[in-house]
């Protein structure tokens, strides 16, 4: 497992943790601006009680943006959630966490890493192509919105 540092983002420092049960209150608040159908409080006790992973992404002792995974076999993992916070969305802060993320699942001699992301969300479509992920399959109706469903693409990297 990776250990807390210090990382450069953007010209920043900030420093990048694994997330404990005293973030769960500042992981809600980033879903709750972030998400059309935002995780609750529970859930995400539930993810960190299972032995999911979250690492958290911090600039003055606030969490600007978080990553969730579990590792969904001994040669796979699976990214749950990602969120960032809107003031801090553009600024590279989203693609430390993944690039962070997937090294730690290297470490773990991962072979494959999947996610989901809402066909919508282009900004989040290009930044997983650009990382090397790729639409492997679709997922009907999966996320829920305000008026309907929401088809997600899969994408997948292979990671050896």
């Amino acid at each position: 497992m990776l250990k807390s540092r210090i990382l450069r983002c953007n010209g920043y420092n900030r420093m990048m943790r694994k997330a404990n049960e005293a973030d769960i209150a500042q992981l809600v608040d980033i879903e709750q601006v972030t998400q059309q159908d935002p995780w609750s409080y529970d859930i995400f006790v539930h993810c960190l009680a299972t032995g999911c992973h979250c690492w958290v992404m911090e600039e003055n002792n606030q969490i600007i943006g978080f990553i969730l995974i579990s590792l969904a076999s001994p040669d796979e993992a699976h990214i749950l959630n990602l969120g960032v916070r809107p003031a801090y969305q553009g600024k590279g802060v989203g693609r430390t966490l993944l690039e962070y993320i997937l090294l730690e699942v290297k470490q773990h001699k991962m072979r494959m890493i999947y996610l989901e992301v809402r066909r919508s969300n282009e900004k989040a479509l290009n930044l997983y192509r650009k990382l090397g992920f790729v639409e492997i399959s679709e997922r009907k109706n999966y996320y829920a919105m305000d008026h309907g469903r929401e088809d997600a693409l899969v994408m997948a990297k292979e990671l050896i």
